[in-house]
């Protein structure tokens, strides 16, 4: 039913921007999913800066652990041609610090069990993207060009975020890698 999009880069790369451009050449009811929350004066300047880009054709739907279950909700209406999901690598930040752990010394059974809420969300991101009637677009960060990070949370981290971005590469319909702010596209159904 639904078309998906996944859109990977670097931090700063445009990746948004270019959604956001792909999304109004798609539709003209526009749904921007964020997943970011405004916890200190740097983040809320970040979100006020991406709303600034946006016009009045976007509705903002605010969602930092579950979007998945607000795709699903508006699968059966005609509120959106496009929903936007910026972004996954916020999303996965948000579920692995839902609740305060030791990440000095984590036991390697919470890292499975953390690791493992998090693709319990984004395989059912990806259902939910398959049965919406339109278009879904979601935007992350590629990690996996850095080194080993030294700490088991970043490390977790960028593990979830790699295993994510393949999870949801594999199911999409369209995957887009932007560097530099040039979209380079990698698969095309």
């Amino acid at each position: 039913m639904g078309h998906i999009t996944l859109i990977t880069g670097g931090a700063k790369s445009g990746k948004s921007a270019f959604a956001e451009q792909l999304a109004q050449q798609r539709g003209r009811r526009l749904g921007y999913i964020a997943t970011a929350r405004a916890m200190d004066d740097e983040m809320r300047e970040r979100i006020r800066r991406h709303q600034e880009r946006r016009d009045r054709r976007w509705q903002t739907l605010e969602e930092p652990l579950q979007p998945a279950k607000l795709i699903a909700a508006h699968a059966l209406s005609t509120d959106f041609d496009v929903l936007l999901l910026d972004c996954l690598t916020v999303l996965i930040t948000n579920i692995l610090l839902r609740e305060p752990h030791n990440w000095d010394t984590p036991a390697p059974a919470l890292l499975l069990e953390l690791e493992e809420q998090v693709m319990t969300e984004i395989k059912a991101l990806a259902a939910a993207a398959a049965d919406f009637p339109g278009q879904v677009i979601m935007v992350g960060n590629e990690v996996g060009f850095g080194l080993v990070p030294p700490s088991p949370l970043s490390r977790l981290f960028r593990d979830c975020a790699g295993s994510a971005s393949q999870y949801l590469a594999a199911r999409a319909d369209t995957v887009y890698l932007v560097v530099a702010g040039l979209p380079l596209c990698l698969k095309n159904a």
